[in-house]
């Protein structure tokens, strides 16, 4: 064999191993998808739609960089779910090239009518942390603080009036988004057209840290 023939012997052998690694990709993780629309039917979109009256909007605690994951793997489970995106830019080469990246990071804001089976099965699917609440139940989040995000990536919070006190150790209340209405102590800001920081929230007994939390957002108490 000459070798030239040779050489395309192994680009032909080294695509047929490509696709068969492909196809088996695709076989376990149609198996995953499978177990997971199984597991999530107690809060699936079917039943909050039977249920409009009674379904919820909850915040939902996942692993650092999952955000998106999660999000699809919910949406392809038919799971109501809502992961608020910015539109950033960045400068590469000269160019600018447009992105997004989580809004709240680490938290998707999920719908579901309340049930001991519902929140289980949310919380057994992988990256998963919890929901956000303490030992008096989870926080609910209003319709009118998940509305802000649907229509768009990002409110536009740089209009927004800002308290320039605020600062590290400055205790708040949050008042907009998925978290309105809980109780914040300040760890840092950043100081810049959109003011942001990050923010330690009381949640029940427990709390939770959120990066890049609009100032906007904030209320000194």
């Amino acid at each position: 064999m000459t070798g030239d023939k040779r050489a395309a012997a192994r680009i032909i052998t080294d695509e047929a191993a490509r696709a068969a690694i492909e196809q088996r990709r695709q076989k376990r993780e149609g198996r995953v998808l499978k177990l997971a629309r199984a597991q999530l039917r107690p809060a699936s979109s079917e039943i909050v739609e039977s249920r409009a009256n009674d379904a919820r909007w909850f915040c939902l605690q996942v692993k650092n960089g999952h955000d998106f994951t999660v999000e699809k793997l919910f949406t392809d489970c038919g799971v109501q779910v809502l992961a608020p995106r910015e539109t950033i830019v960045k400068v590469k080469r000269g160019k600018k090239i447009e992105g997004e990246r989580a809004f709240f990071p680490g938290y998707l804001l999920v719908r579901l009518v309340p049930s001991a089976e519902a929140f289980a099965a949310v919380r057994k699917q992988d990256h998963i942390v919890g929901f956000v609440g303490g030992e008096s139940g989870y926080h609910v989040v209003r319709d009118a603080d998940v509305v802000v995000f649907q229509p768009i990536s990002t409110p536009d919070i740089a209009e927004l009036p800002v308290d320039k006190t605020i600062g590290q150790s400055s205790r708040c209340r949050i008042s907009a988004g998925p978290l309105a209405g809980l109780e914040c102590v300040v760890l840092d800001v950043k100081w810049k057209r959109e003011p942001r920081g990050r923010v330690r929230v009381e949640v029940g007994d427990k709390f939770v840290v959120v990066d890049r939390l609009p100032i906007a957002f904030l209320e000194k108490l």
